[in-house]
């Protein structure tokens, strides 16, 4: 199934830079009130992955306004990537949060303190020591993906 969602996201980039655009999720819409995205706990950690076009950005943060870490996902060109795999654990190791992102941004709510973030798709993982605050929102963004990488690992038209 990642696989199938790297292959989306990867058509979804190239047309979207063609000027195609292309909608992902179960429950895709074009009304910006019922923006797709998808939520789960791990742990007792909440999570919500989504941020598909800017009002669902914005939603994100409106709706979810308490949660203190927000990850991005994206080439180093700057597109946003999604169908990423996101494991959070503590210094000792101890996981935290684990999950699928099949948006380009996944927020989270965790107790303030440090923590280690990996992020791996498209056959790359990239991790970063965190700073989450007990208030406000860190921001960590993952953009070390090439369009290249992603073409090379993705089957289908170019990216």
């Amino acid at each position: 199934m990642n696989k199938l969602l790297q292959r989306i996201t990867a058509l979804s980039i190239a047309l979207s830079m063609s000027g195609i655009g292309v909608a992902l999720g179960t429950e895709a819409t074009t009304a910006d009130s019922e923006v797709p995205m998808d939520q789960g706990t791990y742990l007792g950690t909440p999570w919500v992955s989504g941020g598909v076009g800017i009002s669902a950005r914005d939603e994100l943060l409106q709706q979810y306004d308490d949660y203190n870490l927000r990850l991005e996902f994206a080439v180093a060109e700057g597109n946003y990537l999604a169908g990423i795999e996101v494991s959070i654990t503590t210094p000792d190791g101890q996981p935290v949060l684990r999950a699928f992102s099949p948006g380009p941004w996944l927020i989270t709510k965790l107790p303030a303190g440090r923590y280690q973030v990996a992020a791996s798709g498209f056959e790359e993982t990239f991790v970063r020591d965190v700073t989450v605050p007990a208030q406000g929102m860190e921001t960590v963004i993952f953009n070390e993906w090439t369009r290249a990488g992603v073409a090379e690992v993705t089957p289908g038209p170019g990216y």
